[in-house]
């Protein structure tokens, strides 16, 4: 590691003028050993990004500051796009075959990060944003796909590739909301959250928050409120069959999931315009779980991930008055915080 004027080593530093003096003291063949040794640890990405090659082949020139990468033209990045996703799909990047070589497969992580980025700079065309979102979305279903099915070596395309689902699932939404009419701008954000699967480090809490996060009035959010209902309707007239969690049929465990996941976002919704018994209603009237003192614990997970402590004891309390036995988990998790905030309490009054 290296910082202004000075060269760090383990556990001493030191600086370029003293190593300046320790050169001119080396013998040729020490020399010649310390620069074959640096030569060697220096990654090669570094090497080629600070051009330590053209130093070495030719010292007294004048390195010139590297010129700014050339933009390509997006039907260029549509189709290396299209290419990548059918290679991917027909699992060329993972079993043998004729079309994408052996040597090659490891760099699809590369090619896959590029291209997050060369369309993400493409969306900053106004005229170019529809497209790109388009493809930025059909890369992340495939990546979404392979956290699933076996498209790729890795365990993990997300973590692969180097970037979060929820940033990937961000930069897609940052763009869609400044170029599509509001209303369906919040259907497709949810069915592209709730549509396509996780990788093992995203819940579907996170994607959620994005959404609420991006509707930036009251109405909006009230908006997202109505379109939960009506893709509830859409799920219990057989609408929705074309998506993924519905492919096994309505009352499968992901189609099931995909509706409770409405509910959340209905009660996150209504949270997040400070109607906390709306919320509350709405969880309970949506939420569909046999056990309800499992529904009960998820929904006081959610409160508690809010720091909400009030509503989280007087949830609990209604709860128990309704006839529901809390695990004990919840029972100790519900004295201790009674205690902080009566606590709490005493010591605000002492400072009265």
């Amino acid at each position: 590691m290296s910082g202004k004027g000075w060269i760090f080593s383990e556990g001493f530093a030191v600086k370029v003028s003293e190593l300046r003096q320790k050169i001119r003291v080396c013998s040729r063949d020490n020399l010649e050993h310390i620069i074959l040794e640096m030569y060697k640890a220096i990654p090669k990405s570094v090497r080629e990004a600070k051009r330590i090659d053209s130093v070495i082949i030719n010292p007294d020139a004048r390195l010139a500051r590297p010129s700014a990468p050339i933009r390509r033209e997006l039907d260029d990045i549509r189709c290396e796009t299209e290419e990548f996703l059918s290679d991917a799909y027909n699992q060329y990047y993972f079993a043998p075959n004729s079309v994408v070589p052996k040597s090659k497969r490891p760099g699809w992580r590369f090619t896959a990060r590029r291209l997050f980025k060369e369309l993400n700079q493409a969306a900053a065309n106004q005229d170019d944003a529809p497209a790109a979102a388009d493809l930025l979305k059909s890369l992340y279903k495939m990546l979404c796909y392979s956290c699933g099915y076996i498209l790729f070596s890795g365990d993990d395309s997300f973590n692969s590739v180097g970037i979060r689902q929820v940033d990937y699932f961000q930069a897609i939404l940052d763009i869609e909301r400044k170029i599509e009419p509001p209303r369906e701008f919040v259907r497709n954000s949810i069915l592209l959250a709730l549509a396509n699967g996780l990788n093992r480090h995203t819940l579907w809490e996170d994607l959620l928050e994005v959404i609420v996060a991006c509707l930036e009035t009251v109405d909006m959010k009230e908006m997202a409120i109505e379109i939960c209902d009506d893709l509830r309707k859409d799920a219990a007239a057989d609408r929705l069959h074309d998506l993924e969690p519905f492919s096994k049929g309505r009352e499968s465990y992901p189609a099931r999931e995909f509706v409770n996941h409405l509910a959340i976002l209905g009660w996150m919704c209504h949270m997040a315009i400070d109607q906390s018994n709306d919320a509350i209603r709405y969880f309970r009237q949506y939420y569909v779980e046999k056990s309800p003192e499992t529904a009960l614990c998820i929904l006081l997970r959610m409160i508690e991930h809010r720091r909400s402590w009030t509503l989280w004891l007087h949830t609990y309390e209604e709860a128990l008055s309704s006839g529901i036995h809390p695990r004990e988990e919840l029972k100790r998790l519900f004295k201790d915080i009674r205690e902080k905030l009566d606590q709490d309490q005493r010591s605000e009054q002492i400072g009265r």
